[in-house]
């Protein structure tokens, strides 16, 4: 058996994605550590592998506060190109000795890194240092590049300028918003080819690139490299399989199937208002909601505003087994929430605070799933319309059912296994 190292940093929606992928090659007989901030490390003492501190946890959720006004004002803008000067320049770049030098720490003897693309910003510097294959989980496989479409916000506008526009997105104009020489230095200085190329190529493994969602949902592009491979989504349904508290079920049985409102990790702490409109929106409908808050504070104030015990409010709560009790669900679109609605069923309406949403956005409304609400002010008329469509709910579930009938998580180690007989 292989000794595997799994790596992912920053929010919920990077780090549960790849926990039933270390569970199962755990269960297969691998030696595997989750190398992680510090935080999720309780959340995962039921869990069969180890785990290991990413060396900073400025990524981490707790410090996310403190970033918020940033990805308020930059989340949507100029296609997302400004968040990068956040998560490169104030969150990785700065940490890049820390970051190395912990999983370089859990790499001695390793088979295999599986890691978060943007891990592997570090993670592929670890990886050839210490002579180990890696491969990227990729929750993000609608941004790999292709000739069949642009990027977005960009229309298809045919192969030619469709590949001419992701080049540029990896030209030399956009290197200081990606710190290209930061890279290349400390490439450098760790002894490692120094050859100056864009991070977002960095984050693509030359072995394997595993495409984390499911390819009814991700169609894969025929101009691809055949080391991509989409395997479905991987969803953890949280610690003892994603049992939830007396109270939630208490709130759940009272009444009538609620609204689930949840807006991720770093879209809660951006967009805090949205919560309350939702509210509004949904005692003007007489509907009940759920509010998932992420953070302590946020649902300390949503239950001020509430004064309705037919909402409740928590900052956290495991969605598997919340979903399917619910009627619909209002989401940012991350990565993590939106796989999990997709999977229980049901009509969502969704509401971006960042650009790689807009994307789920879109594609929920290609689907006949759910609604994309395109500025803060339309939710209410998009939760009035999942509520009254029969034929969204019909669609929703059926999609659901197709997805309950794949396993991401099988298949990505079946990948990870057939990568490792080769070597």
């Amino acid at each position: 058996m292989a000794r595997i190292v799994v790596y992912s940093n920053a929010y919920r929606g990077d780090v549960f994605p790849f926990v039933p992928i270390a569970s199962e090659l755990s269960k297969r007989g691998h030696d595997v550590t989750f190398v992680c901030p510090q935080e999720f490390h309780q959340l995962f003492v039921g869990e069969p592998f180890q785990v290991a501190h990413s060396g900073s946890d400025m990524l981490a959720p707790k410090n996310l506060d403190t970033h918020a006004d940033w990805v308020a004002k930059w989340g949507m803008r100029l296609g997302g190109a400004r968040q990068l000067k956040l998560f490169f320049g104030e969150l990785f770049v700065p940490y890049l000795d820390d970051f190395f030098d912990a999983l370089h720490a859990e790499m001695q003897g390793a088979d295999l890194l599986v890691s978060h693309p943007a891990g592997a910003l570090v993670g592929s510097m670890v990886a050839e240092d210490c002579d180990v294959p890696w491969v990227d989980g990729d929750l993000f496989p609608m941004l790999i590049p292709t000739a069949t479409r642009s990027p977005d916000p960009f229309p298809n506008l045919g192969a030619a300028i469709n590949s001419a526009a992701w080049r540029f997105g990896r030209s030399k104009l956009f290197a200081p918003l990606t710190y290209q020489k930061d890279f290349a230095a400390f490439r450098r200085k760790k002894g490692l080819d120094d050859t100056e190329r864009s991070p977002l190529d960095a984050m693509r493994s030359p072995f394997l690139s595993l495409g984390l969602a499911s390819p009814k949902y991700v169609v894969p592009a025929p101009d691809w490299l055949a080391t991509i491979r989409m395997t479905g989504f991987s969803i953890w349904e949280g610690p003892d399989g994603g049992a939830v508290a007396p109270e939630v079920d208490e709130f759940l049985d009272a009444g009538d199937p609620p609204v689930l409102v949840t807006l991720g990790t770093s879209a809660a702490s951006a967009a805090p208002e949205r919560f309350q409109m939702v509210l509004e929106e949904l005692d003007r409908l007489g509907q009940r909601g759920i509010f998932l808050t992420s953070t302590p504070a946020i649902a300390a104030k949503m239950r001020l505003q509430s004064g309705s015990s037919q909402h409740a409010v928590w900052p956290f709560v495991s969605l598997g087994q919340v979903l399917p009790r619910c009627r619909a669900a209002v989401q940012s679109g991350a990565h993590g929430t939106n796989a999990m609605v997709l999977r229980a069923g049901i009509p969502s309406v969704t509401s971006p605070v960042l650009f790689d949403q807009v994307w789920h956005a879109k594609r929920q409304e290609e689907l006949g799933t759910g609604v994309w609400a395109r500025k803060p002010e339309s939710i209410g008329k998009a939760l009035e319309e999942i509520l009254a469509s029969d034929s969204m709910a019909t669609e929703a579930q059926r999609f659901g059912e197709q997805l309950r009938r794949e396993d991401g998580v099988v298949a990505a180690c079946d990948e990870l296994e057939g990568l490792l007989a080769g070597f």
